[in-house]
């Protein structure tokens, strides 16, 4: 029973914070940084995943009849209507304003990548170059 109280105070107390506190509570509670959204959104989330932490989540047997359920509904389902893969064309130049800086890569003749001087083998090497820690570079320069 004292279980169950924990878990109504850890809730109750969601309702008092802001979403500042709410959003460092999420990364305490799931391991990443939540995407935009609001304090309902925030507060229904986090109060799922603190019923999942003290009461347990759900059944190999639930989530296997859940996952058959998915598998034969068409939207549960849904594939990119464009799955073609952005190609960069050499000779293009990539640019992105990060931090308050412009950044410039050009795509070379033979498929590498030059930013400020230096040649690298991918655009991720050049976005972690630039930011200082691991980046999908086509996310970070916009072309994925």
């Amino acid at each position: 029973m004292e279980k169950n109280n924990i878990m109504r105070r850890e809730i109750a107390a969601l309702e008092d914070a802001s979403v500042a506190e709410l959003k460092a509570r999420f990364s305490e509670l799931f391991g990443f940084e939540c995407g935009a959204t609001n304090a309902r959104n925030l507060r229904a989330r986090l109060t799922y995943k603190l019923q999942e932490i003290f009461l347990g989540g759900l059944s190999a047997e639930d989530r296997a009849m859940l996952d058959a359920i998915a598998d034969k509904d068409p939207a549960a389902n849904l594939k990119p209507v464009n799955n073609v893969p952005k190609v960069l064309s050499k000779g293009t130049r990539l640019r992105r304003d990060w931090k308050g800086k412009t950044y410039e890569v050009f795509i070379r003749e033979d498929g590498k990548f030059e930013y400020d001087g230096t040649i690298y083998r991918s655009l991720s090497a050049v976005a972690s170059e630039i930011t200082g820690t691991h980046w999908n570079g086509k996310k970070f320069f916009g072309v994925k």
